[in-house]
C-alpha cells in the first residue's frame, strides 16, 4: 500500500487547513476531491479511502473551516473555541474549495477528478457542481446521503428553521449546539460508539453555517437549480433507504429532475443508514467498491476539459 500524507495547506485568509491525501501504488486513473459532512472530518471515513486508492484512485480530503483538525488548529492558536462549526456563508464554503481544488487540477493534468461529498459536503459537493469555480473542470460529481432535505426523523420544522434564518441575519456567527443522534449513523454499534466519543464531532456550528446548510438544499430541490448542471458531467446518488439524517427520497427525485445530464444514477442501498461508508461488514466493502467501479468506467480514455 502507498500510504498516505498529511499537509497543513494555508488559504488566502491566512487559515491553516488539514489535507490527507490517500495514495495509490501506481500513477492514479482517477483522483477523487473530498468533502466531509457535519460534524464530521477526513479521517474519520473508515475503509474506503483505502479501498479507492487500492483500485488506482487518489484521495484528496480536507477538514474543512470549523471542523476537525483545522478547527482544533485554529482555537488552539487563539485560545478560543469561536472557530468551532464556523465554517461561514456558502460563498466562503465554495470558495474554500477553489483554492484547494484548483492546485490539484493543475498538478494531475489529464487525470478525471471526481468532485464526492458525504451528507453535509453532498449538497456542498452537488452546489459547487453549478457554481464553483472549477465546475468545467470536474470529471463528474458523486455524493451520499446528501443534505438536500432533513429526513422526518431529523427535520427541525419550518418555525425553527424559520427562526434559523432570521438569527443568522443578526448574529451569523453566533454558534449553537446541533446533536446529532449517533445511533442513526450506522447499523454498525461500533461505528455508533466511535461517532458519540469523538471529539471532533462536536455538533456545534454557527447560524450562518445552519441556515446555509439548509438553503443549499432548499435551492438543490428547486428545477431551477438543477438546470444549472452540466449535461456531459457524469452525477451518481447514493443513499440508506433507512437513513435518518437526509431525506432518501428527496435524493433520489433530485437525481430525476436533472433532465439535461446524460449519465446520471440513483444508487439505493435497502435499509441501510446514513454513513453507507461505515455499514457494518461487509457493506462497506460493497459501497467503496460501487463508487469505485463507477469512476473507473468512466475514466478510460478520459479528456480533461480547461481549468
Amino acid at each position: 500500500m502507498a500510504g498516505t500524507t498529511e499537509k497543513w495547506e494555508t488559504l488566502k485568509d491566512g487559515l491553516e487547513i488539514y489535507t490527507k491525501t490517500w495514495l495509490t501504488n501506481s500513477p492514479p486513473i482517477a483522483q477523487i476531491f473530498f468533502v466531509h459532512g457535519f460534524s464530521d472530518h477526513c479521517n474519520a471515513y473508515g475503509i474506503f479511502p483505502t479501498t479507492v486508492a487500492a483500485q488506482g484512485i487518489e484521495f484528496y480530503s480536507f477538514d474543512q473551516r470549523g471542523w476537525g483538525q483545522t478547527c482544533v488548529r485554529s482555537n488552539q492558536k487563539e485560545k478560543t473555541t469561536r472557530h468551532s462549526g464556523n465554517s461561514g456563508p456558502t460563498s466562503l464554503v465554495l470558495s474554500d474549495i477553489s483554492e484547494l481544488l484548483g492546485p490539484r487540477l493543475a498538478a494531475h493534468p489529464g487525470i478525471p477528478c471526481y468532485l464526492v461529498g458525504h451528507s453535509m459536503g453532498g449538497g456542498i459537493a452537488l452546489t459547487y457542481a453549478t457554481r464553483g469555480t472549477h465546475k468545467n473542470a470536474l470529471a463528474g460529481t458523486i455524493v451520499w446521503s446528501p443534505m438536500i432535505d432533513f429526513a422526518k426523523e431529523s427535520s427541525p420544522g419550518f418555525i425553527k428553521i424559520s427562526g434559523l434564518k432570521l438569527g443568522a441575519t443578526l448574529l451569523p456567527n453566533k454558534q449553537i449546539v446541533q446533536s446529532l443522534p449517533a445511533e442513526y449513523m450506522s447499523r454498525d454499534p461500533e461505528v455508533v460508539e466511535a461517532f458519540r466519543t469523538d471529539p471532533l464531532c462536536h455538533d456545534t456550528g454557527t447560524l450562518v453555517a445552519y441556515a446555509d446548510m439548509i438553503t443549499r438544499g432548499q435551492d438543490l430541490r428547486t428545477g431551477h437549480v438543477a438546470s444549472k448542471f452540466l449535461a456531459d458531467k457524469p452525477v451518481l446518488v447514493l443513499h440508506g433507504s433507512s437513513d435518518k439524517i437526509t431525506d432518501h427520497n428527496s435524493s433520489k427525485h433530485f437525481v430525476a429532475s436533472l433532465a439535461q445530464v446524460k449519465d446520471k444514477e440513483f444508487k439505493s442501498f435497502d435499509g441501510w443508514y446514513h454513513k453507507l461508508h461505515n455499514e457494518p461488514g461487509e457493506d462497506k466493502v460493497t459501497f467503496a467498491n460501487y463508487v469505485s467501479a463507477w469512476i473507473i468506467q468512466r475514466s478510460t480514455g478520459y479528456v480533461s476539459s480547461k481549468l
